[in-house]
């Protein structure tokens, strides 16, 4: 339960309702309205535009649309798949070459240092739907997937698993933690490389880092 809920309400779709109807075409698509926006199921019950401002949706608890298909937060479709006994630490030591006991030491590690030594800084913020925050709130957790992964046949899946456990600590984009490698976002000019300096008109004079 050492999870970020704030930030994946804020930043990820993981209260959307994805539509649980086995056997149709709408199975496991996101539960939309007649103008194509997401949906979500609010703490009092209520089904909303996901992207409404205001609102406290549910990560958990199944929900029944307006035509009576049942749905169910994006985020419980995941832990659901997660928690299952398939991928236990126990069962999955074998086939990642770590101990059952590393892989449960490594997760209190991530958990701990991520919420127990939270890294509070008194810098007020505005969020992109003009909310207010009086601190910044750091995770000193950091993980990074390049090219020894990404590369890889298999390195999707890798690189998935890793960012979204990134997610669930709220590790990315905060003091401490994983930062975007630019030119990301667009509207922050590029870091340039260590060493490097700008040209008069602002241009890189080299590749940025």
């Amino acid at each position: 339960d050492r999870i970020d809920l704030e930030f994946l309400v804020r930043y990820t779709n993981a209260h959307w309702l994805v539509v649980d109807a086995p056997a149709t075409a709408d199975d496991g698509l996101v539960a939309r309205d007649a103008e194509g926006h997401p949906l979500c199921a609010t703490r009092e019950g209520a089904i909303v535009r996901a992207d409404a401002v205001g609102i406290a949706p549910r990560v958990v608890g199944d929900a029944v649309l307006a035509d009576g298909r049942r749905a169910a937060p994006a985020f419980q479709r995941l832990a659901t798949r997660y928690l299952d006994p398939a991928y236990s630490p126990a069962a999955v030591a074998g086939r990642c070459g770590v101990d059952a006991d590393t892989i449960r030491r490594l997760a209190r590690e991530l958990a701990r240092t991520a919420f127990d030594e939270a890294i509070n800084l008194p810098l007020p913020w505005t969020d992109a739907w003009g909310r207010e925050h009086a601190e910044t709130v750091g995770r000193p957790v950091s993980m990074h997937a390049m090219r020894g992964i990404s590369a890889h046949s298999n390195g999707f899946q890798t690189c998935r698993a890793l960012h979204v456990l990134q997610m669930l600590l709220g590790a990315i984009e905060t003091p401490g933690s994983f930062r975007f490698q630019p030119p990301y976002p667009k509207s922050v000019p590029p870091a340039n490389r260590p060493g490097k300096s700008r040209r008069a008109d602002g241009s890189l004079d080299a590749a940025p880092l």
